[in-house]
């Protein structure tokens, strides 16, 4: 059945009967170029929600798994603690990711199920070096991985600043739902839990603390930021795009800095968080449990860290002392 749709800008007709499965997330108008509308069959709607429902079920399965294994099996409690904490801060990110993608195809960009946004796969959300490098560097120094997503949006399809605004923020709703789930769990008399895994769950509710906060502070390239400039002009905006740019790697490579010099969970050089602590005591979160479940969630313990970033600093050193030899010569 043949099907037109009539242009708001320039009210030229479109048929849009003839559109290719590439196309018809998103239809532009033939005569100005703008995009008018979703084509988006029931079907399709149906197809990705089996996606997410599929990939909700495999986190879920993979925490519930990896805390039967931590509970009933003592032998395995230090990859079982370390997976438990891993799927929940997978699970958390890519839900993070998702809330940003739905907003945004809520407001109407629709390139974000193209993309495969709206399935709740951690993979889509993987992209260059802040998911994988800057990830892998911290977990060497910290021995916990803190995975990093992004979505890319067509900003030029959602029309007002406060849907920006919106988009930019929406991640955080996914810390605040597993805080508040974590927390339920900790204060509930239904379900007894031993010892190390009420630790295992304070550790966990910390680092979600931890991005939702890190995300609401205004850094190049982080949440908080983003939000900020998408509330002022187009021209403003692009100048806090532009610093976001150039600023956000050496903001990280001193993030990095920081946790080699400090330790990132050492309980005596623990002010680095000082801040986050007392949030943590606001919501009932025990500081000697943090710290107890910091040897179940990480899967390289800190005395092995140490000696790692002692024979790092030994292989840098010969680096420049070799530079150096040479530049002499």
């Amino acid at each position: 059945m043949k099907k037109s749709i009539v242009c708001p800008y320039c009210e030229g007709v479109n048929d849009n009967s003839e559109i290719s499965q590439e196309e018809r997330v998103s239809l532009f108008c033939h005569n100005c170029d703008e995009e008018i509308g979703e084509v988006i069959p029931k079907l399709d709607y149906f197809y990705e929600f089996c996606h997410f429902v599929f990939n909700f079920l495999v986190y879920v399965c993979l925490i519930g798994l990896s805390a039967d294994f931590f509970e009933n099996y003592p032998e395995w409690k230090i990859a079982s603690g370390f997976i438990f904490t891993f799927s929940i801060m997978i699970f958390s990110i890519a839900l993070h990711e998702f809330f940003h993608a739905f907003f945004a195809f809520v407001f109407g960009d629709y390139s974000v199920f193209r993309e495969g946004y709206l399935r709740l796969n951690i993979f889509k959300y993987m992209h260059g070096l802040n998911s994988t490098v800057i990830p892998f560097i911290i977990f060497l120094f910290s021995g916990i991985f803190f995975p990093g997503g992004a979505v890319f949006i067509r900003q030029e399809n959602i029309r007002f600043r406060i849907f920006h605004f919106i988009v930019n923020i929406a991640g955080i709703f996914s810390q605040v739902i597993f805080i508040w789930i974590i927390l339920i769990l900790i204060n509930s008399e239904i379900y007894t839990f031993s010892n190390d895994f009420k630790s295992l769950l304070h550790v966990s509710a910390f680092l979600q603390i931890l991005v939702l906060i890190s995300n609401l502070l205004p850094i190049p390239g982080l949440d908080g930021w983003n939000a900020i400039f998408s509330l002022m002009g187009e021209s403003i905006s692009n100048i806090g795009n532009i610093f976001s740019n150039l600023l956000f790697y050496p903001i990280m490579l001193g993030f990095i800095i920081c946790v080699y010099l400090f330790g990132m969970f050492d309980e005596e050089l623990s002010f680095m968080f000082s801040y986050l602590f007392v949030l943590a005591s606001q919501l009932n979160l025990d500081k000697q449990l943090i710290f107890e479940g910091i040897s179940f969630a990480q899967l390289i313990d800190l005395d092995t860290l140490e000696l790692f970033r002692d024979r790092f600093m030994i292989f840098v050193n010969k680096i420049i002392e070799t530079k150096h030899s040479v530049t002499v010569e």
